[in-house]
């Protein structure tokens, strides 16, 4: 069955389902230790990042070309860019993490790129929208813009209850 309005999971297999729920919770689980980690030490992502690639470097080997045996789709070469170009922006995110930036804030920060992408489509690619898709891309980023300097300027102690400015983020006040 192909539904028009809204997002219907009847059609799916239950190994689908199950796939869905384990990579937006083996996600949801990332984040929240990645975020108590850095809290605890902000240099330690980049370790955690290294760890990840190489993890998922390992079960590729093993499960995807079978230790070498399977000829990869991707070549090689345009495989590493796109591999490199990852690693340099996991990198980067965690460089931004030291700042004591809220995990929340920095990832509807990383989600903020709808703009430039529209941008870069009508500069590049020539492309037009619809006006309500300008609207959706204007209204997501004055969002963004919103979370960004409210969390910036209004941070509130769970202690005192009094707003905190400047105050890096302390594990053992929690």
């Amino acid at each position: 069955k192909v539904q028009t309005e809204g997002l219907s999971f009847t059609g799916w297999s239950l190994r689908a389902k199950v796939a869905i729920l384990v990579c937006l919770s083996s996600c949801c689980c990332n984040v929240v230790f990645l975020e108590l980690l850095v809290r605890k030490d902000p240099g330690i992502g980049n370790l955690v990042t290294f760890s990840q690639f190489l993890i998922i470097s390992v079960e590729g080997f093993i499960f995807t070309t079978k230790f070498g045996t399977v000829k990869p789709k991707v070549p090689f070469n345009s495989w590493l860019v796109l591999v490199i170009m990852y690693f340099l922006v996991s990198v980067t995110n965690n460089y931004a993490l030291s700042y004591h930036i809220p995990m929340p804030l920095h990832m509807i920060f990383r989600a903020g790129s709808l703009m430039a992408n529209m941008i870069m489509g009508m500069v590049l690619l020539g492309k037009r929208y619809k006006t309500v898709k300008y609207v959706s891309v204007v209204m997501i980023t004055l969002g963004i813009a919103t979370c960004t300097v409210m969390s910036a300027t209004s941070r509130v102690s769970l202690k005192t209850g009094k707003a905190v400015f400047s105050e890096p983020i302390n594990v053992n006040d929690t």
